[in-house]
């Protein structure tokens, strides 16, 4: 996605030109008229399905969702509802540390609809790929960088129509491309879990329509090929049809606490010119999570929230290099020999995108490799250069452990 570059959906309160709000009325309208027949279109999922791969706004918008993230979205919605409880035992369950494990009994207490304390609407459960997802209503940025987004022109789940859940690729949907015919894919109320069956794949061009259909069914969106860390011109999309539904009950589940993104401790002098993808034009790659990852955090947002901060400590880098500051490389990268090629040179030109290896233990990352081409003017080593930067994480910190550049 280029620098700046918006998504598809739009964001709330954001005014829309006179003649784009008759345009939408006239929708809205045409889909009520129709949803009366079978497999009619939803007006929205033009944008709907273009809104996907804002990758790039996520170092911004996990820093300022951070409370939202520290607060644990779907251990809020399981302790708004006495979802969290053991009402055998008569005694609250207590959340895990950050990036913990364990098993909770969920067990309905007074069934409610979702209150004003908690965005989340519903918990979407994927048993084969270890997906346990928040469900907020929205598609745009804001949403998709904490949950999986619903299109508010789609219909909720459980009800009639086809129910549209969007997530960004590396994030909650990054291995829905595996999930088989007949898989199971489960929408938990506090009041009622409905049971879907995965019927079909596909794979579309931004911007194709999503259909509506009569019976309850849900399609799952997300940009293809889902390693990717910029705007792709494809979605994948997977629909499953309702198979059964009941009472939300005692069962044992596995939720994973939502975490913050580990600090990079960027001096205010340079933070203050930006060290985000929002602010640097930084052309993005490839994803891949190595190591032996806890199957259930390899798909929520933590490993793309570390990502954000290796990105973020790698544009820092550049900057302070670049700038000659090196009081600036030293605290982002202590201990390490500031790279010649960049000290003093012109903001470097990426002839190659930049691809992510994240190394990761259980629910921990350990450390983020950045690698790239660039060709590098001015200072006192001009040239062609491989690049390597690689990050280490201590605790819920990030620095810089290495950075080599080597003659292409």
């Amino acid at each position: 996605m280029a620098d700046g570059e918006r998504s598809g959906a739009q964001e709330p309160g954001e005014l829309m030109p006179l003649e784009t709000r008759k345009q939408r009325r006239r929708a809205v309208r045409q889909v009520r008229r129709l949803r009366r027949t079978p497999w009619v279109l939803i007006v929205a999922g033009a944008a709907l399905v273009a809104g996907v791969g804002a990758w790039q706004l996520y170092a911004t918008l996990w820093t300022n969702h951070s409370e939202r993230v520290g607060r644990a979205l779907v251990h809020h919605f399981l302790q708004d509802h006495a979802l969290g409880q053991d009402h055998a035992l008569g005694a609250p369950v207590r959340s895990p540390a950050s990036g913990s494990t364990k098993a909770t009994t969920s067990s309905l207490g007074a069934c409610t609809t979702p209150s004003g304390g908690t965005p989340v609407h519903g918990l979407l459960e994927i048993p084969t790929l270890g997906v346990v997802a928040p469900v907020e209503q929205g598609t745009g940025d804001a949403v998709l960088g904490v949950a999986v987004g619903h299109d508010p022109y789609s219909a909720w789940p459980g009800t009639a129509g086809n129910a549209v859940l969007l997530a960004h690729d590396v994030s909650y949907f990054s291995t829905i491309d595996q999930l088989h015919d007949g898989a199971t894919i489960r929408y938990v109320t506090p009041c009622t879990t409905y049971v879907f069956q995965v019927s079909s794949h596909a794979i579309v061009t931004a911007g194709s329509p999503v259909y509506d259909t009569t019976a309850p069914t849900m399609t799952l969106v997300t940009c293809w090929p889902t390693d990717a860390l910029w705007f792709t011109p494809d979605r994948f999309l997977v629909t499953a049809t309702e198979v059964s539904k009941g009472p939300t009950g005692s069962a044992r589940h596995v939720y994973l606490t939502a975490e913050r993104s580990p600090a990079v401790p960027v001096p205010s002098p340079l933070a203050s010119q930006g060290v985000t993808l929002a602010t640097y034009s930084l052309p993005m790659g490839t994803f891949t999570l190595t190591g032996s990852p806890d199957r259930a955090w390899a798909q929520t947002t933590s490993p793309l929230l570390v990502d954000g901060s290796a990105v973020e400590a790698f544009i820092a880098g550049v900057r302070a290099l670049t700038e000659d500051h090196l009081d600036w490389w030293h605290a982002i990268a202590p201990g390490v020999k500031a790279p010649p090629p960049l000290v003093g040179a012109r903001n470097p030109g990426y002839l190659t995108a930049t691809d992510v290896t994240e190394q990761a233990s259980g629910s921990s990352a350990r450390s983020v490799t950045l690698t790239d081409t660039v060709s590098v003017t001015g200072g006192t080593h001009p040239g062609r250069y491989l690049m390597t930067v690689r990050t280490a994480i201590h605790g819920h910190s990030l620095t810089i452990s290495s950075w080599t550049m080597t003659h292409d």
